[in-house]
């Protein structure tokens, strides 16, 4: 089930790819999720890519800034629907790494940014076990 995203979120994305390009932008996807496990993405948070090196090609969330916007979220109704970053060159496809660290339940958009265009855009999922 693929979720939904306004084109206005979509283009909020592309735009942090790019910025972010030739390294690898993340941040949060927020939304809804209904009881059918539909997911309604509303809103999206940049974060800055906690990875240190040279040309960051991974990515790492501080947890401090996740902890922080679950609680304002949830006075809005809101939560954390998944996660978003960038591949600089590279296909919108899981890595290892992105296999190994995905959270059950949680959306997961991947974007391919070649020559510093987004020019794909995939979705993936860790069904609850």
């Amino acid at each position: 089930m693929e979720p939904k995203f306004s084109k206005i979120v979509s283009e909020q994305m592309a735009l942090a790819a790019k910025k972010a390009y030739p390294n690898e932008c993340c941040g949060i996807l927020v939304g809804k999720k209904s009881e059918k496990g539909e997911i309604e993405v509303t809103e999206i948070r940049e974060a800055s890519n906690q990875f240190q090196g040279q040309k960051s090609v991974h990515f790492q969330i501080d947890p401090l800034f996740i902890y922080r916007l679950e609680q304002e979220l949830e006075s809005r109704g809101l939560e954390i629907v998944g996660v978003y970053h960038s591949h600089p060159d590279c296909p919108a496809i899981l890595s290892k790494e992105d296999e190994n660290y995905m959270v059950p339940g949680l959306e997961y958009v991947i974007m391919s940014v070649q020559k510093g265009e987004v020019v794909d855009v995939k979705s993936y999922r860790r069904d609850l076990q």
